[in-house]
């Protein structure tokens, strides 16, 4: 069907823009008829294939996930737990993603100040809470306040929706745009470009800066595949997993694929932030929780 061939399309667009997409991060949805196509658990939406997506009667995990009163219940294990989102709407596309950006932003804007800018952009303003049923639930109630087909989802990443392929495409980039307004886009897109080609050889990765102090990021996680997928702790003592000095960061091992890319996001963000204070973040005990949860283990598995 050409309509299911566009839409992954697009959605393999969206996972290969790394200021966009990291690793498995970020899923879309599809909805046509009585059908609905969600993308699998644990999956890379940059080598996005129909294989990616799992088809599933809309009416039947509708009926699911509006009957179910276990906030971490699962309509099928293939799934992500952030299918609600995708389930609870019956907007025809929706695209997930975990924008660098509206992480920086999250982490070094207050709150209160940053919302009253998103509402002014007609972006509907989520606070954080552990991707599943009830973080669903939180934005089909704002929904019912403010009707906004774009959300910002605090600590965590981007929902654009709507029931035109092209639009929401467009609509994605329009809100980096918007980003680019409440920090140096540009000086962001040059950190990217210089860490993303950087290599782990021998163990150990070349240091991009060595004014960077990396403990203030300890226990401080930015969004939940921070928690899941690179939780140490960074520091100069030669003993712990992963250690620096100023020429270097060493690791204790050789970093999975996943691992390497989430470090590298982890990189780009700290560099950003710098000595810029972190007012926002997933705390440890919240970390824990979502590392620890049975989906969460599930995308470990698959990423090894």
């Amino acid at each position: 069907m050409l309509q299911v061939k566009k839409f992954i399309d697009y959605s393999k667009n969206i996972g290969q823009d790394f200021m966009l997409c990291q690793g498995p991060g970020g899923n879309t949805s599809f909805k046509i008829d009585n059908t609905v196509y969600i993308k699998k658990s644990g999956l890379h939406l940059s080598k996005a294939t129909k294989d990616t997506f799992q088809k599933i009667e809309y009416s039947k995990i509708l009926n699911f996930y509006q009957s179910s009163k276990k906030r971490y219940e699962k309509f099928d294990k293939k799934l992500s737990i952030e299918t609600p989102l995708h389930v609870l709407s019956a907007t025809s596309y929706i695209f997930h993603y975990h924008s660098i950006a509206s992480i920086i932003c999250s982490a070094i804007f207050k709150q209160d100040s940053l919302n009253k800018l998103l509402l002014e952009e007609k972006i509907l303003p989520i606070r954080y809470l552990r991707p599943g049923l009830s973080l669903a639930l939180e934005i089909k109630d704002a929904k019912n306040r403010k009707n906004f087909s774009s959300i910002f989802l605090h600590n965590h990443g981007m929902v654009v929706e709507g029931s035109n392929l092209k639009e929401v495409y467009e609509k994605i980039y329009e809100i980096e745009d918007f980003f680019k307004t409440l920090i140096d886009y540009q000086h962001l897109i040059e950190i990217k470009n210089n860490i993303t080609m950087l290599r782990q050889e021998n163990l150990k990765i070349k240091n991009p800066n060595s004014e960077i102090k990396y403990e203030k990021f300890n226990e401080k996680f930015l969004f939940p595949d921070h928690a899941v997928f690179f939780p140490f702790p960074i520091d100069k003592n030669k003993n712990s997993p992963v250690y620096y000095d100023e020429k270097y960061i060493y690791f204790d091992k050789k970093l999975s694929e996943t691992e390497l890319i989430y470090f590298k996001t982890l990189l780009i963000i700290f560099n950003y932030i710098k000595n810029k204070e972190i007012l926002n973040y997933i705390d440890q005990d919240k970390s824990v929780d979502l590392r620890n949860s049975k989906d969460e283990k599930l995308r470990q598995k698959l990423n090894k």
